[in-house]
């Protein structure tokens, strides 16, 4: 819906419009999305403390910008729990990869996030299989539309929305906001060991507080280069235009002609890899 906003906004000025995407930046709207890598990072701690064999299957959707860094982000909360652990990707937009996984024999994956804490009866996030091939949820990350809007329109009424506008006069404004504003957070499942609730607890108040930061240690890419030594923090640009894929993490990002045609209109828009796309005649925006 990004061309619809832009032709919106273009021709009633007086209108605030936001659009729910990463990396749209566009003067006239405003872009809003969540850093559901936190909830990734401690989900995949999760993971790693329950895994037994060190082997976690991972459903990813889409090889957009942000999803790197939510596969990132589980591989190193993994790590963080079981320094052995490897992570195996399959995405949903090539194939069957839930189902892939299950037939794989994985113990622990981690399937597509659970959209909002009352679709609790599906297999999502953070899921367990068990010797009858039942998936069973154990913990998942969600995204807390409601506190959202909640601050933007508090923001709007308290003038918080035009003070940004005149600082930021030119400039596209967008909302990246995390645990800390409690525009995401990690749903458990009843059943959970105290002791697995407890190291969710610890995490979620470092990840909120800033003293805990997923990407802030000595990082290699699966290539075995160096990405980071420790020393500094990536900046929220550089964790959502994340291409790569870190150690311990086994499997790719698929090419565009890779996907199927259901998903390749979202990445043409979004993907990590756009601007090397062949370009296909468009409608006009404006």
């Amino acid at each position: 819906l990004i061309a619809p906003c832009r032709k919106t906004a273009a021709l009633h000025p007086e209108v605030r419009v936001l659009n729910c995407s990463a990396a749209m930046p566009c003067t006239g709207l405003r872009s809003y999305y969540t850093r559901i890598y936190e909830g990734k990072f401690i989900t995949g701690a999760l993971a790693g403390a329950l895994c037994r064999d060190g082997r976690i299957g991972y459903v990813a959707d889409t090889p957009i910008f942000g999803v790197p860094a939510g596969i990132n982000a589980f591989a190193l909360g993994a790590q963080l729990t079981n320094p052995a652990a490897r992570v195996y990707v399959r995405w949903y937009c090539v194939e069957n990869a839930l189902q892939k996984l299950v037939d794989d024999g994985f113990e622990y994956i981690s399937n597509r996030d659970v959209p909002s804490p009352d679709r609790q009866a599906e297999a999502w996030g953070l899921c367990r299989c068990d010797g009858q091939r039942v998936l069973r949820s154990l913990a998942s990350p969600y995204w807390h539309w409601g506190n959202f809007y909640v601050k933007l329109v508090r923001s709007i009424l308290t003038g918080g929305w035009d003070a940004l506008s005149q600082r930021d006069e030119g400039r596209a404004v967008s909302y990246w906001w995390g645990l800390r504003s409690r525009t995401t957070d990690v749903l458990l499942c009843e059943g959970l060991p105290a002791g697995a609730r407890q190291l969710v607890g610890i995490l979620r108040q470092g990840l909120a507080s800033g003293t805990l930061l997923p990407f802030q240690r000595p990082l290699r890419g699966q290539d075995g280069a160096l990405r980071s030594d420790g020393s500094e923090w990536f900046s929220p640009e550089a964790i959502l235009h994340m291409d790569w894929l870190c150690e311990g993490v086994e499997g790719h990002i698929p090419a565009f002609d890779e996907l199927l045609p259901v998903s390749r209109r979202l990445v043409r828009l979004q993907g990590v890899y756009r601007d090397t796309i062949p370009p296909e005649k468009e409608e006009t925006v404006l």
